[in-house]
């Protein structure tokens, strides 16, 4: 997992430096970028599943964009909120970062209705091959073996910590 982290983190740290380097590619970051990349940290197998989840968020931002051209105000917002939730209930995306990422042209004011759209989608494809290549070189067996000492390192540590329990006493 802490390649993982790391890996992530550092698509992160990218797309946030491409994004406040170049003003043409200012949506590429977004906060929800985030939280996708922590759920698809944890689903780096499930690759076909990650593909809906973008796919979803493809559509909720376009959903998003074209809700926000036609009208910018709050009822906008609620069709574009009620919509995206029936749609993520309907296709069983089970992916809280999808609502978030619809509600993104609301906030943001992009001049095209296209522009966040292809930023969320750009994002999105960065970050799915990023995540593959962490699946790929976590079957390299030397890093397999390295992991797994990490683990029980890790492990070991925490039988050292002191839990909340034995905290709550002493106070």
């Amino acid at each position: 997992m802490l390649l993982r982290s790391l890996v992530v983190c550092c698509y992160l740290m990218g797309a946030y430096w491409a994004s406040y380097h170049f003003p043409s590619m200012r949506m590429v970051f977004y906060p929800t970028l985030g939280a996708f990349s922590f759920l698809f940290m944890h689903r780096v197998d499930q690759i076909k599943d990650v593909g809906r989840i973008t796919m979803g968020a493809i559509i909720a931002v376009t959903l998003g964009s074209v809700m926000y051209s036609i009208s910018n105000g709050t009822l906008s917002f609620f069709l574009t909120s009620i919509i995206t939730i029936s749609l993520i209930q309907v296709f069983k995306w089970n992916a809280a970062p999808i609502l978030s990422v619809s509600f993104i042209p609301f906030f943001a004011h992009a001049t095209s209705i296209w522009a966040l759209p292809i930023a969320v989608l750009v994002s999105l494809l960065g970050l799915i091959m990023f995540v593959w290549l962490i699946g790929k070189v976590e079957q390299v067996p030397v890093i397999t073996k390295w992991s797994d000492a990490l683990s029980q390192f890790r492990s070991r540590l925490s039988k050292l910590a002191p839990t909340p329990t034995a905290i709550k006493k002493e106070l």
